[in-house]
């Protein structure tokens, strides 16, 4: 269980998030939709322990997040970045591998349990003719699929990516939200940046509006995406039905506000 209380956090006189409070229980996929600017990102590192908020507290199962060491942070959250750019030129393999990092000992090396755990995460997300590339030959997207393996290698329950699916193909879209989703009826928490409302709609389990730097409506899809609630949010008119082919509810924008 993730559970986010009074959240607030800031950057010199800029306050980021101001009050924020939402839960994220095992099983579940909850997405974070807003506008640019709404502070989903500094949410998701600040989960991620990777921001230290100015007030509030984050807690996992029951614990602070910011009050654990690095490594058991990282035994039990994994997270996808935004950013691709890679800063050396690993393999993709060895990127893979290297969510495994955190089961090893300070001088030990990997085993056949954590190749193995590597090559099935390469599997899973289709990058295993990728495995021998530098990743700074790689494309954007296919950056992207390399660093969801490595956090699918890492094999923590709590599974956070960050706009996973921004650089991706419609195929490679729906490939990497149907597992993301895979992960959460396994029975991990898995909390995942969208910019797609009609996507976010129809593959999490439950969506957090944000806007301003405030949580504006948590629960189902179709709890929080209401016209009233997407012009608070977007200051936009539009129109919320439910697709005949999907069964999920789509969002088209008519005009600004």
């Amino acid at each position: 269980m993730i559970e986010v209380d009074g959240l607030r956090v800031a950057a010199g006189r800029s306050v980021i998030l101001d009050g924020v409070g939402l839960k994220a229980p095992p099983g579940r996929m909850l997405g974070l939709v807003g506008p640019n600017g709404a502070g989903k990102t500094t949410l998701l590192r600040t989960i991620a322990g990777l921001h230290r908020p100015a007030g509030g507290r984050v807690l996992l199962g029951g614990r602070p997040v910011h009050g654990l060491r690095p490594r058991e942070l990282a035994r039990r959250i994994a997270y996808v970045p935004q950013d691709t750019t890679p800063a050396f030129p690993f393999t993709a393999y060895q990127v893979t591998l290297m969510g495994r990092h955190p089961h090893l000992g300070r001088f030990a090396v990997e085993g056949a349990a954590d190749h193995r755990a590597a090559a099935e995460a390469m599997a899973a997300t289709g990058t295993t003719h990728l495995a021998g590339r530098s990743m700074t030959t790689l494309s954007g997207g296919e950056r992207q699929l390399v660093l969801l393996a490595r956090a699918l290698a890492q094999d923590a329950p709590v599974l956070l990516a960050d706009e996973p699916v921004s650089a991706l193909d419609l195929r490679h879209q729906l490939a990497v939200l149907r597992l993301l989703r895979s992960c959460a009826d396994a029975g991990r928490t898995v909390l995942v940046v969208l910019h797609d409302l009609g996507l976010a709609a129809r593959y999490c389990t439950d969506l957090a509006l944000l806007a301003g730097g405030r949580v504006l409506a948590t629960g189902a899809p179709a709890h929080v995406l209401t016209p009233a609630r997407l012009a608070e949010a977007y200051a936009v008119r539009a129109v919320v039905r439910r697709d005949d082919v999907t069964g999920s509810l789509t969002v088209t924008a008519l005009e600004a506000m």
